[in-house]
């Protein structure tokens, strides 16, 4: 009878080690990954609504109404919000906008495009320079294929975990503030600017309203927005986990711009009237006072006059003029409190500094003749070997410091905010 209750043991005691350490089961975030939603299933799914004539093509119309839909949500609006990305861009080879012209689109990256040498276009109003390159690219230059994949789950991750509300806490920053697919940097590189100046100043500039929010500018502009739909945050900027308060001065901007300016900006999403502007102008909006520009580089190379690699040094004397100007103009404008932006041209710049691009100042050392700056793309960098003009700088969440010799080499302009109110009626 021994052996038999030993086995009797044996076997209650491996049922209760079953019970107690059953077999493993497939992890949350593997299980999630198999369910995850594609592009292409989650077209596939909404194409025949979004086709509101049944052409079996997706108009720019029928795209815009899609985006601005607040019924169109989660996975559907990454879908539609990948299509206008690409579409709007005029960076990319689009592709026929049929179902299967958009599911079959080649994903393979094309080799990467010429720089576009050519001047931004200003923005309709703005007496200054734009300050963005993110412009429509010059005819001729290589297209890349979209790989909307990618932009659907970018959009999908902005979308699941940005905040829905306006503000998560009392004093914003820029530690997760990031320019999103839009050619706006003249925009977030201003309003960087006035956000790291006074966190709480944006709490006067939007107010919520019934029907969404009000966004008054200093300079007596305002536009009423509805809140944004999902396409909508996913084309525009983020702040991380702090809500909602840049995607909704982004478009308010857009407003701004469409009202300016309808017979140019068609469009119905506001976003699409961003690309390309001024920092000056914003500086106005946002101060309701007047500008200054100190231009370091005034010739801008073009196709025929390529820019040197690597950058060029400027005669010691141009260099020595140009920083005690700017020394002047920076000293003066932090001793007061007042709103600084800096940009850059066609030129070479050093490496980890965007051309055609532009950057909030957030400070000046005087005394140690040292610039603190901005980089609205937000990204961290490490320097290979001695930071510099020919190596770049190393960058913390897009901001970093460099010489006041080497700023005014390494941008190609900087306007900053005076203390001289706006005439009346001269915002615009």
């Amino acid at each position: 009878m021994r052996p038999l209750r030993l086995a009797v043991v044996a076997l209650l005691t491996a049922a209760l080690a079953a019970q107690q350490d059953p077999a493993p089961k497939p992890t949350a975030p593997a299980a999630a990954k198999a369910a995850a939603p594609t592009f292409d299933a989650t077209l596939t799914q909404h194409f025949d609504a979004w086709d509101a004539d049944d052409d079996q093509t997706l108009s720019a119309d029928e795209i815009d109404r899609a985006c601005l839909d607040p019924k169109v949500t989660g996975a559907a609006a990454a879908a539609i919000a990948a299509i206008k990305r690409v579409v709007r861009s005029g960076s990319y080879e689009v592709p026929p906008l049929t179902l299967d012209g958009l599911t079959k689109a080649p994903r393979t990256r094309a080799a990467a495009p010429k720089a576009d040498a050519t001047k931004p276009t200003p923005a309709p109003g703005d007496a200054d320079r734009a300050d963005s390159g993110e412009t429509r690219p010059a005819a001729g230059t290589p297209k890349r294929a979209p790989n909307f994949a990618v932009s659907f789950r970018s959009g999908l991750t902005r979308i699941e975990t940005t905040p829905r509300v306006l503000f998560a806490d009392d004093t914003p920053d820029l530690d997760a503030c990031r320019q999103g697919p839009i050619g706006d940097c003249w925009l977030l590189a201003s309003l960087g600017a006035f956000v790291h100046r006074d966190p709480k100043a944006l709490h006067a500039l939007i107010t919520p309203t019934k029907d969404g929010y009000r966004v008054r500018f200093a300079d007596g502009q305002s536009a009423d927005v509805a809140p944004l739909t999902d396409a909508e945050l996913a084309l525009s900027g983020t702040t991380g986990d702090e809500g909602l308060w840049l995607p909704v001065v982004e478009k308010a901007m857009g407003h701004v711009r469409q009202l300016q300016n309808p017979q140019k900006h068609t469009a119905d999403t506001a976003s699409d009237a961003l690309a390309g502007g001024s920092t000056a102008t914003v500086l106005r909006m946002l101060t309701g006072r007047t500008t200054e520009r100190l231009a370091f580089h005034k010739k801008v190379p073009t196709a025929k006059t390529p820019p040197p690699k690597p950058p060029a040094a400027e005669p010691a004397d141009t260099v020595d003029a140009l920083a005690t100007k700017a020394h002047a103009a920076l000293a003066a404008a932090f001793a007061e409190k007042r709103l600084v932006t800096c940009s850059t041209n066609t030129a070479a710049h050093p490496p980890g500094i965007a051309g055609k691009h532009a950057y909030a100042v957030l400070g000046y050392d005087a005394a140690a003749q040292v610039v603190t700056v901005w980089n609205p793309h937000g990204r961290s960098r490490k320097v290979n070997g001695e930071p510099g003009l020919a190596n770049g700088y190393t960058t913390t969440k897009g901001v970093f410091a460099l010489p006041l010799r080497e700023f005014v080499q390494a941008f190609s302009s900087m306007a900053w905010e005076t203390s001289t109110p706006l005439p009346t009626g001269k915002g615009k």
